[in-house]
């Protein structure tokens, strides 16, 4: 219970100010004010189970993280919800539930340990902290829900994550404007978009927000390659992003263990050109002709290309 222990910091996202004497001070507006009893003052958020490569927004503020969820493959009646994975946002402190609610605040029953019997269902308005192990608060800060969820199985609420193993990871957000002088930006259509990727199924996205910081879509970046579990990532001052692959094999040493560099290729494209006939009989062509037909074709395609 140690993630719903306001007096410990474990299962939290702390936020301090080093300063250069290797102290540090703690800024106004964390979950819990200086000098309440029973709480640490450098936690921000709370009630993560294990939160992941977090990612800070540098315009709006607002805290992105992945946080692995619990292995439950399937919900239970005495128990409480299936195990999901989460990509959190705050926009201020708060609690995020954990291990009383996952996802979009799915409560648990509460439990007896020493009996085995389960109770009623926890209340994410009123989540209160009975552990006797407890050294913190009893009453907590309503849960707040996940950005985004998904179980094991397919998401009927993000769909396009896919299904399997999951390991969620967050940030950062693209602005176009931070990379002026850079020799290869990625495009302004990714301005302002939240990246998002997967350890374990391998894939990148790019999540669209409103003008509020709220969730709008998402879409795959690169959807023909799958990464090899990746663990990190962040741009680079000329505006490639980096990216950490953890490799194929567990507790290993992966030959798909790399830091890979992804630059954005602009432009259109040089055509290629491909010609194929149903027939086998009747003239040939010359290898000259055949020559003079593929220029042909380029000069009308690129003509056509010019005129959009």
């Amino acid at each position: 219970m140690t993630s719903a222990n306001t007096n410990d910091l474990r299962g939290k996202i702390i936020r301090i100010h080093p300063e250069a004497d290797g102290t540090y001070t703690i800024p106004e507006g964390n979950l819990f004010p200086k000098g309440t009893q029973k709480t640490r003052p450098e936690i921000y958020t709370m009630g993560h189970r294990n939160p992941f490569r977090i990612s800070v927004d540098p315009k709006t503020g607002f805290l992105y993280w992945g946080d692995i969820g619990p292995d439950a493959s399937q919900p239970n009646d005495k128990r409480g919800p299936a195990g999901q994975d989460e990509v959190g946002q705050a926009r201020k402190a708060g609690n995020y539930g954990w291990p009383y609610f996952v996802g979009d605040n799915k409560p648990y029953h509460q439990y007896n340990f020493a009996t085995g019997e389960s109770g009623p269902l926890y209340d994410p308005a009123q989540p209160i902290n009975k552990s006797v192990n407890n050294t913190g608060l009893n009453q907590l800060p309503p849960a707040q829900k996940a950005f985004m969820w998904y179980p094991y199985a397919e998401s009927k609420e993000f769909p396009l994550v896919g299904s399997g193993g999951r390991s969620a990871m967050a940030g950062p957000v693209f602005y176009r404007d931070q990379f002026g002088a850079a020799k290869r930006p990625f495009p302004d259509y990714y301005d302002g978009k939240l990246l998002t990727y997967e350890w374990m199924r391998g894939w990148l996205m790019a999540v669209t927000l409103d003008a509020s910081g709220n969730y709008k879509s998402m879409e795959r970046v690169m959807p023909s390659y799958k990464f090899s579990n990746p663990m990190d990532m962040e741009f680079g001052p000329e505006g490639d992003l980096y990216m950490l692959e953890y490799g194929s094999g567990w507790f290993t040493q992966n030959d798909d263990a790399r830091l890979v560099r992804i630059e954005y290729n602009g432009g259109n494209r040089k055509p290629i050109v491909q010609v194929a006939t149903s027939k086998k009989g009747g003239q040939f062509l010359s290898k000259l002709a055949f020559l003079r037909l593929a220029r042909k074709t380029l000069t009308m395609m690129h003509s056509r290309m010019s005129g959009l």
